[in-house]
């Protein structure tokens, strides 16, 4: 930080904590600090912060359907109770949000224009729902195995196809943990 004295960063790590914009994680190693959400700029336009509530990145549409271009803008935040999301539940970095598209998850309760919530992770359990990229593509699907045809992608509507990573190699990028839905 550019301090010739070590109380003069000491001082300025005391004064953020007080502020409340760092705190210090109980669970890592001593002298580890982190953000607070208020010191990110995530917490609510009113003010308020709710500890209780995740504040997670929204970075754009997904398709649950066939697989298009990935993109990845960063269009807001979305709220979330942290009752909502399994346990143990992820740090919020972990997480980002992405509007599904389409129609080839609505036999999971998947519906065009739903929020799903997701952990940034590159393999999941088996038949977890995953956000998968397929070379430039991306999709929400299913992550399946079978002993004969090895990993795939498996659509929940009969109207798609399964993709198989024998013949259309994919890479996880995240799991689906919980959704948000709107009703207009």
């Amino acid at each position: 930080m550019g301090y010739k004295a070590i109380g003069s960063a000491q001082d300025v790590i005391a004064a953020l904590r007080k502020k409340g914009f760092l705190y210090e994680n109980e669970r890592q190693a001593a002298r580890t600090f982190q953000l607070t959400p208020e010191a990110r700029g995530l917490s609510m336009v009113t003010g308020e912060f709710d500890p209780n509530t995740f504040v997670i990145p929204c970075l754009g549409a997904v398709p649950a359907g066939n697989p298009v271009e990935a993109l990845e803008d960063h269009i807001g935040t979305l709220r979330m109770s942290m009752a909502l999301l399994p346990k143990p539940q992820p740090a919020a970095e972990e997480l980002y949000a992405v509007r599904a598209k389409g129609e080839s998850m609505v036999g999971a309760g998947i519906l065009d224009g739903d929020w799903l919530v997701v952990r940034y992770r590159n393999e999941a359990p088996k038949d977890s729902i995953v956000v998968a990229r397929l070379g430039d593509d991306v999709t929400v699907k299913r992550l399946c195995h079978h002993r004969s045809d090895g990993w795939f992608l498996q659509p929940e509507n009969p109207s798609f196809e399964p993709i198989f990573a024998h013949s259309e190699p994919f890479e996880v990028i995240g799991q689906v943990l919980a959704l948000q839905r709107a009703f207009a």
